[in-house]
């Protein structure tokens, strides 16, 4: 049996969950996964045992039936995308996966990290594990903010970022803009092409839709 240890919660490891969805399945079915929920408030990624599984202490983490970790969620992601359901979220063939990987990789450096930076720099919960610089916080919110123009202008005019159909790149996207929530950055306020995104996503992937129990 495998084992997913992810928070419900926290952006990179509602990407499995997320992505999962998008192929029409839930994380939670999967016969041969074990899901494993950690209460990051609680510490559960600092104690001893999930060390020992990933010395970084950071989620998701995906352990194999042979014992090989992964401790990326990007690796996570490509793996489940391989393994389970027919589409491919990551993209359809050479020309379409390196299209998605371009978009994804400048939602996730240009706008999902820059937030997750700034509120490493600004939360109380980080200042145990982050020597907290707080005025470097607003910048990297800012650096995120200045990038949405790029994403905005290729939402207005199309459903998706890639090829007009749901890839990995939105789903990266759409979280990093509920994410900017946290940092006081309304989504519904960087242009008409990214309210309607963030809506549609949101609809589809929001954390009441995900985690109606929780």
């Amino acid at each position: 049996m495998k084992k997913l240890y992810l928070s419900r919660l926290a952006p990179n490891p509602r990407k499995p969950i997320i992505l999962m969805a998008s192929k029409g399945l839930n994380i939670d079915d999967i016969h041969d996964i074990e899901v494993i929920d950690m209460d990051i408030a609680q510490g559960d990624h600092l104690t001893e045992e999930f060390t020992r599984i990933n010395p970084l202490k950071l989620l998701p983490v995906l352990v194999l039936e042979d014992g090989t970790v992964l401790n990326d969620s990007q690796a996570i992601c490509e793996y489940l995308d391989r393994v389970y359901g027919e589409r491919s979220v990551m993209g359809n063939d050479v020309v379409h996966r390196a299209k998605v990987c371009s978009m994804r990789r400048i939602a996730e450096l240009e706008v999902l990290y820059p937030l997750m930076m700034g509120f490493q720099h600004s939360h109380p919960s980080k200042a145990h594990r982050v020597d907290q610089v707080p005025e470097f916080a607003p910048k990297s919110v800012q650096r995120a903010v200045d990038a949405l123009p790029y994403f905005e202008n290729i939402l207005k005019e199309k459903q998706y970022l890639v090829n007009d159909q749901l890839s990995y790149a939105d789903i990266v996207l759409y979280i990093a803009l509920d994410f900017a929530k946290l940092q006081k950055v309304d989504p519904m306020a960087q242009g008409e092409g990214i309210a309607r995104f963030y809506n549609m996503m949101n609809e589809q992937f929001g954390l009441k839709k995900m985690n109606p129990e929780k």
